[in-house]
């Protein structure tokens, strides 16, 4: 089943493109890693995937329905319910500081009023458990670490029953030390088969966890494929480049 496809999507700032005619598609179960140089368009990408920006040009359908045809879009009631079959996960967690961790767990589901409080608090703390947090549940934020930020982030976005997970750059923002617990989380999701979108630098993982690499620059994407094509083989100069300054 096709979850996500992109097609000749365009995007500007001003009269900078930043997305250059931009295809894509992802199916059901598999894990995408977008790489490549700082500027090049892939968390613009991801935000336009999740309507947090809009493209000017081009066609984007998630699970089959049409977000926006041309750089048209739906009402947004429409819009908002295609939103909801997507989690995303940001480099600097965006949680509430002045709430505990389950707080910011309930706060969402309680005000979509799709299940009962303690289907909520259920589910909350299996999440909790998933991401290694149990023993959090009711610490407040700002005690927490980065690494354990980002993981109660990816928790709350699960909270939601997401069908595809966005994450942009999740370790970007934490020391060399608390990366691991973090990607630990995500090819936990990757081993489920979870439909997902990472940009990352983490090239080894993206090796590891991805069925499909690709690599992006000046706003277009210039290969995709297998991790062994776009890591190992590509014989593109600019990828090889690229990878001798990160690895």
């Amino acid at each position: 089943m096709q979850m996500i496809k992109v097609q000749k999507l365009s995007k500007f700032f001003d009269r900078l493109q930043v997305l250059k005619e931009i295809d894509l598609e992802v199916n059901k179960g598999e894990v995408y890693a977008i790489i490549g140089p700082s500027g090049s368009g892939k968390s613009t990408l991801l935000r336009c995937l999740i309507d947090l920006e809009k493209a000017d040009r081009g066609d984007i359908y998630i699970e089959g329905k049409p977000l926006c045809i041309n750089g048209c879009y739906h009402p947004e009631k429409d819009c908002r319910v295609i939103r909801s079959r997507m989690g995303m996960v940001f480099q600097h967690f965006n949680l509430f500081p002045h709430l505990s961790v389950k707080e910011n767990l309930l706060l969402a589901p309680r005000l979509s009023k799709k299940q009962n409080k303690l289907q909520l608090e259920e589910k909350c703390a299996q999440l909790l458990h998933k991401v290694g947090l149990s023993d959090k549940i009711n610490e407040s934020i700002a005690k927490l670490s980065g690494g354990m930020k980002q993981r109660v982030a990816i928790a709350r976005a699960l909270m939601l029953n997401p069908d595809i997970m966005l994450f942009d750059e999740p370790t970007s923002a934490l020391d060399p030390e608390l990366t691991q617990e973090v990607l630990n989380v995500i090819r936990d999701l990757a081993n489920e088969k979870m439909t997902m979108i990472i940009v990352t630098h983490e090239i080894g993982f993206a090796k590891e966890a991805a069925n499909q690499i690709v690599f992006m620059d000046d706003g277009m994407i210039i290969a995709s494929g297998t991790p062994q094509n776009i890591l190992v083989d590509s014989g593109n100069c600019r990828i090889e480049n690229f990878l001798a300054k990160v690895l």
